[in-house]
């Protein structure tokens, strides 16, 4: 595939451009995962204690 200097760029823009969204929703979407274990470890270690 023989592209021109210019389509290359811009099509090395794009890629770039979809990696940064798509690490931006995987951080957000981790952090709310890890939100939600560290409420449920928490209860784990509660009930764990009382028993």
């Amino acid at each position: 595939m023989t592209m021109p200097p210019p389509i290359l760029a811009t099509a090395f823009m794009l890629a770039a451009a979809a990696l940064l969204a798509m690490r931006a929703t995987v951080v957000a979407a981790t952090g709310k995962s890890m939100v939600k274990v560290r409420g449920r470890q928490r209860h784990a270690a509660n009930t764990k204690t009382q028993g």
